[in-house]
Formats: C-alpha cells, structure tokens, sequence
C-alpha cells in the first residue's frame, strides 16, 4: 500500500510542514512500505492532486493522508471519492478539525505512527449539487458566518478566531432569516423562514458546535436540524445551547426546532443561500442533498 501525505502549509496558525515531513521520513526510515508527500500550493490543489495521483496508479492501493483542517479533508475527499483501492484519514492541524471527533479526540489522531497503523472503517458521505461532504453542510446565518469568515480571513492579518468573531458579529447585523421551501424523500413539510439549517453526517462543526448529537457517521442517513426564524435576542440565549448540542432535548426550544433524519433533503429558495460544507462555501439557491451509505474507508488511529 502507497501512503500519500497531502499537507497544506496554510492551515492551522503556523505552517508544520517541515516537522511533518521529517516525522513522515523518520517513520518510514524504519518501514518496508512505500510513501509520498505532496504539499499543496493554493485552493483546490489538493482535490486536483489527489485525483490526477488516481488516475495514475488505478491498481495501486492508496491511503490518503490529510494534513490540514476540515477544508483540507473535503478537498481530498471529493479528489479521491470516485476511485477504488483508496482509503482516507486525516492528520487534524488546522483552524476546524471537527470530523474527527466522531472517532475520539483530536490527539489520537496527532499520533503520526498509530495513525499510519490505524485501520479503515466505512463511513457514509453526503452528496449534493454534484459535490460530497463528510461531516456538516450548513447554511443560513453559519453559512453567512463561514461566507464573510473568508472574508475576512483574506484581509492581512487577521486571522483564525479573529476573523470568526469579526464574521459572527456582522452576519449578526445582517439579515439573519431566510425563506426556504424544505422537502425529503417522503415530500415538502416545511415552507417558510428559518435562521438556519443543518444537514449533518457527523456531531459537530465550526470548532465544536454540537449541532447534530445523534448523528452517526456510518446509519445511512442524514440528521437535519432546521431552526425556525428567532429574534436576535432568542438566537443569543439560543448558542450556548446549539454549542453543548443539548438543544434538541431543551424543552423551551422545541417550539423553534425541527428535527428529521432522512435519506435526502431538498432546499429551495428565491434568493441565494451561503452554504458551508466541511470549511468550504458556496452560494446557491436549490440544493438536493442524499446520504450514500459506506462510501468511504476513513482509517482510525490504532489504540494507544
């Protein structure tokens, strides 16, 4: 098996690349197996890396190894989603590492050496508008969040929760409802405003909101979380709730959420929504999300 590190210098607050290339050649120092290391050069680069690597060695069995944050792992995985003989982990330096919670704690998977020991274990991926998603899409006000959050993150030097705080407190001061048609397989149940809208394969997002804490990452289905238009006051009280992920079983909330697991989920609406995906964003106004059962070998640290 071919172990292919892909690292991306820009995520995270400093750049680990040299110490993650001398651990990677230190541990392989001692290996008989095979390795490659590829460092990214801009966005996209690991998705366009990833999949021209596929095609070069179709045979070749393929881990692929994310060196980055949660929009790292979505690049590699929409490269390498389509190919056989490929299996997926990720090594979590970045400003969200939120995926690999739903196995354990982050440190476990600091662990270069018991990463590259760990074993695969099928995981489910959301597909939609022609692009797939491992953990959380968002959108309404934690899209808007994660849309101005590039933003900001742009201007010299702001960075990490800087440029988070600055995006929360304008997307505040912006509209923060929006009126959206939703259906699932078994039709449209709600048409009307909403503050904002999860469809979640795993728990958490946006560095540990617990949004969906009864999602699992490999039943077959989607957790959608829908929360109905709220004053900003009741939004505020409303956090430290979503954040703990105790808000489905608040019984003072119920009123303003709704709560399905299903297979697929349609969004429709007049004007565009920002939708974040595992740290990327997009803007659209119809969105056909649909869950694909095991479509993914994600390999887990072996146990310390």
């Amino acid at each position: 098996m071919k172990h292919v590190f892909i690292i991306n210098p820009k995520a995270g607050a400093r750049d680990i690349s040299e110490y993650l290339i001398n651990t990677i050649k230190n541990i392989f120092s001692n290996r008989q197996e095979d390795y490659h290391i590829h460092i990214t050069t801009g966005e996209n680069d690991a998705r366009d890396f990833a999949k021209i690597y596929c095609l070069d060695h179709p045979s070749e069995h393929k881990r692929f190894y994310s060196c980055g944050g949660d929009g790292t792992l979505n690049e590699v995985l929409n490269g390498i989603v389509e190919f056989d003989n490929v299996s997926l982990t990720a090594y979590p330096c970045g400003s969200g590492n939120d995926f690999v919670k739903n196995f354990g704690e982050i440190e476990d998977f600091l662990n270069l050496e018991n990463l590259i020991d760990g074993s695969p274990q099928k995981v489910d991926v959301i597909e939609f508008n022609g692009r797939y998603a491992l953990n959380i899409c968002n959108l309404g006000f934690d899209g808007e969040v994660a849309y101005n959050f590039n933003k900001f993150k742009r201007i010299r030097n702001i960075k990490g929760k800087i440029a988070y705080i600055l995006a929360v407190v304008y997307s505040l001061f912006s509209k923060m409802s929006h009126k959206v048609q939703i259906s699932t397989e078994d039709g449209v149940f709600y048409d009307g405003k909403i503050l904002l809208a999860a469809i979640a394969n795993g728990i958490c997002y946006g560095g540990g909101f617990y949004c969906a804490p009864l999602a699992k990452v490999d039943d077959g289905l989607i957790d959608l979380i829908v929360v109905k238009k709220v004053s900003r006051f009741t939004f505020i009280k409303f956090v430290k709730y979503y954040k703990r992920g105790v808000h489905l079983e608040h019984p003072k909330l119920a009123k303003y959420i709704i709560h399905k697991k299903c297979k697929q989920v349609n969004f429709v609406s007049q004007k565009e929504l920002s939708v974040s995906f595992d740290g990327e964003v997009i803007k659209t106004n119809k969105l056909n999300f649909s869950i694909i059962p095991n479509k993914i070998a994600f390999v887990i640290p072996k146990a310390k």
